[in-house]
């Protein structure tokens, strides 16, 4: 087994586990998971924002992984999603994808709430979101390759969606690779 692989086996003995540490997240199961969000206002997007943020930084900082969470993975039903990539935390709230391109592309998908499966998923290459940013503005953007799958995969999550319900067949495993690994494949 890799070094990867043995932390997080080790972080889920004992009695400082993933769960006790952060008590926040939700795994499937948890109906949560499986309700659509409803649309917040700026001053609740925000408060939810940040606390997805802070739940991310400190899932990352305990297992190295994580780049988004939604806020239905932290129990709320708010409309609201972040990311984090490259050190930079965005917060969308009432996001809407408008539009999604023909071609697609496949990524083997590991979730916060699912942590120990991941899944061939099979995405769009390109979406155009329209959201609402931090400072209230409505912004529509345009995304490609790990920026447009990361955003549908979070996306996913404010319609009652969870990576496993799109995976490729025959694709869910137990996780045993380093998710921080995976590549993109056409």
């Amino acid at each position: 087994m890799d070094e990867f692989n043995q932390k997080l086996i080790d972080l889920n003995k004992g009695s400082n586990t993933i769960v006790e540490q952060i008590p926040e997240l939700t795994y499937i199961g948890n109906p949560v998971l499986r309700t659509k969000t409803a649309d917040v206002s700026l001053e609740e997007g925000l408060e939810v924002g940040k606390k997805l943020i802070e739940t991310l930084l400190k899932y990352r900082e305990i297992t190295g992984l994580g780049v988004g969470l939604a806020a239905p993975q932290i129990g709320s039903s708010a409309n609201v999603f972040v990311t984090h990539k490259d050190d930079i935390s965005k917060i969308f709230i009432n996001p809407k994808i408008i539009n999604l391109s023909e071609d697609e592309n496949i990524y083997k998908e590991n979730c916060l709430s699912s942590s120990h499966v991941w899944c061939d998923v099979k995405r769009p290459k390109s979406i155009t979101i329209s959201y609402t940013n931090e400072g209230g503005e409505q912004v529509t953007e345009e995304y490609d390759s790990f920026w447009a799958r990361l955003i549908q995969h979070e996306y996913d999550h404010l319609q009652g969606i969870v990576n496993v319900d799109k995976a490729t067949v025959g694709t869910i495993e137990y996780r045993f690779g380093n998710p921080n690994e995976e590549k993109i494949r056409e």
